[in-house]
């Protein structure tokens, strides 16, 4: 009878933290949305979507080896170091390069704080720094990917 209690209460209170768990997800703020779209070849087409308690939402569309939906968490010194990221002169304000490219696939990195939403969207045409930034923060967002649903 001790064994059926204690394995009942174990149950209810696995339950309920991955409730919490999921409601925590849900309210969390969402600090950078980043897309990648489609060229006319095979291009990755996916979503990330970095949130403030260092949940990511992947959403890998076609030409990806992960196809669907994914969630994990971040390291929180890599999150640190994406934060560290933001904090540049040309992630201060929304711009749009190369936006006349036929071919290319678009990229859009969404910052978003409590008062403003900065928005870069390019087709190539940034400068290195930009390019480097924004790969360092992809690989940081990815580097722990769970690849489980």
């Amino acid at each position: 009878m001790k064994k059926i209690m204690v394995m009942l209460i174990t149950l209810l209170i696995s339950c309920s933290s991955v409730k919490e768990n999921n409601e925590l997800i849900a309210n969390a703020a969402l600090k950078i949305a980043l897309k990648k779209g489609a060229c006319f070849g095979t291009c990755p087409i996916y979503q990330i979507r970095l949130f403030e308690d260092r949940s990511v939402k992947y959403n890998g569309i076609r030409f990806v080896e992960s196809q669907g939906t994914f969630e994990w968490y971040m390291d929180r010194s890599d999150f640190d170091k994406v934060t560290k990221l933001l904090q540049t002169k040309e992630l201060k304000s929304s711009r749009e390069y190369n936006m006349r490219a036929q071919d290319l696939p678009l990229t859009s990195l969404s910052i978003y704080s409590n008062t403003s939403t900065v928005e870069i969207k390019h087709k190539g045409g940034i400068s290195d720094e930009l390019k480097e930034r924004i790969k360092s923060i992809e690989y940081l967002i990815m580097k722990n990917a769970s690849w489980t649903k």
